[in-house]
């Protein structure tokens, strides 16, 4: 078998395999508009308006993509598309690698902020050889078992026998009917490749719009203490206000507050600073229980009894070995209640309080959190602004803008009682590690 003979097959091969990476990869996203599109956000190489279209159509134009392939049409057109995509997709791993963001990459559904070990390797050899099969492709196009190998070879003009080709105006019969045959098939060709693009361009402008509206966040209800959009605020207004993002499933999260949930709850106390904390789950997808929702989601039901019972129990999370490892299934909801009422928080409505964790009432808020900080740029746990500006997510970063806010003020300390972590349901004490120092990958980059 010669080159010439075999090279259609391989092409055939290429076009295939091109075509299950995409559909893979798209079924594996469209199901959650709002996910992939944090994981975009995560890459932080695109504005606001670009990530939602990358989030929202990218999937979509994927399937598309996918089917023509499979089908065989508008090959050279599809397999260029897929080259141009996989370079794109390349840029973007290499630069996250180059700015130390860590990530999983959210090709094939889940994605985004990892605070766990991140090597990029495989999938920039991933995307460089499917890269060289799509350039193939766009070289040698001509497939088998295909549409287009269906039109083509509808398209063949019986060649008159040996005897009438010696006869001059035979051949020229002959040829010219080849030539008009072959102009009709690039014309067609033509105008089905048109016809297709047309298509997937609007159906992908079409997806996107569906796309936009499956993301909305419905059922979202505040409580007594929470908002979508100030978060739990703890003490009266400050000259410093601090927000906290975080995640209850994030370890680098514990050491943290670890380091400054004492110095920091005095400081609220003494009106030298607000707090606004904002629970999100960003670890979710790593999460065999989504542990980082439901926890969340268990601290905003503490809340509606107060916000001292809210940080009381945002401390319990944190304390012992109560938090699991990253990547494991978390704590149920039943032991999320237990937490609850060992602290003795919320003691006046328990049955309420374990119907809302159960429920997961919440949940809807700790998505709409979660939404909010993605739009922000808060791409990995923990991130703590001051005053507006982000500070390191370390003690002496956070105590140091605290202490500058406060130059000239004159605060008017409160006198209720300071939460307290006494009753941590494990034996193990909290962590008193030096401040932590995230790794650049676990904050945002902007």
């Amino acid at each position: 078998m010669t080159w010439t003979s075999a090279r259609p097959w391989v092409s055939t091969l290429a076009r295939l395999l091109l075509g299950v990476v995409w559909i893979w990869a798209a079924l594996s996203k469209l199901h959650d508009p709002l996910t992939f599109t944090q994981t975009v956000r995560a890459y932080d190489a695109t504005p606001e308006w670009l990530s939602k279209a990358i989030g929202y159509g990218l999937p979509v134009l994927e399937l598309c993509l996918g089917l023509a392939l499979i089908v065989g049409v508008a090959v050279r057109i599809a397999a260029a598309v897929s080259a141009a995509l996989f370079a794109v997709f390349l840029i973007g791993i290499i630069q996250a690698a180059v700015r130390g963001i860590k990530l999983t990459c959210g090709c094939f559904g889940g994605g985004g902020t990892t605070n766990g070990s991140t090597s990029y390797t495989v999938e920039i050899l991933r995307d460089l050889g499917l890269l060289i099969v799509a350039v193939f492709l766009v070289i040698y196009s001509v497939t088998r078992f295909s549409v287009e190998e269906f039109l083509t070879r509808h398209d063949h003009v019986e060649m008159p026998s040996a005897k009438r080709m010696r006869n001059p105006d035979a051949r020229r019969r002959y040829e010219a009917a080849v030539a008009a045959r072959q102009q009709e098939s690039r014309a067609r060709a033509r105008y089905l490749d048109g016809s297709i693009v047309l298509v997937v361009a609007l159906i992908t402008l079409i997806g996107i719009g569906v796309q936009a509206g499956r993301a909305k966040i419905n059922n979202v209800q505040d409580t007594a203490h929470a908002t979508a959009s100030q978060g739990v605020v703890f003490g009266k207004p400050a000259a410093a206000t601090v927000d906290v993002y975080e995640d209850f499933g994030c370890p680098i999260c514990k050491q943290f507050e670890s380091t400054v949930a004492t110095k920091l709850d005095q400081q609220v106390r003494r009106n030298l600073a607000q707090v606004r904390f904002h629970p999100i789950s960003i670890l979710d997808r790593g999460s065999p229980n989504q542990y980082s929702t439901r926890s969340a989601n268990a601290a905003l039901c503490v809340s509606n009894s107060s916000v001292d019972d809210y940080v009381t129990y945002h401390n319990l999370l944190y304390a012992g070995s109560f938090q699991p490892t990253e990547g494991t299934a978390g704590p149920s909801d039943a032991q999320l209640t237990s937490l609850a009422n060992k602290a003795g928080v919320g003691k006046s409505s328990t049955t309420a309080l374990s119907t809302c964790i159960s429920n997961g009432t919440y949940e809807p808020l700790v998505k709409a959190f979660t939404e909010k900080a993605s739009e922000n740029g808060v791409n990995g746990t923990p991130t703590v602004f001051v005053n507006g500006t982000k500070v390191s997510a370390t003690a002496a970063s956070l105590f140091a803008a605290i202490a500058k806010a406060n130059v000239g003020h004159t605060p008017t300390p409160s006198v209720t009682p300071s939460p307290s972590t006494s009753a941590a349901p494990s034996s193990s004490p909290a962590p008193s590690s030096p401040a932590p120092t995230p790794s650049k990958s676990t904050t945002n980059k902007r």
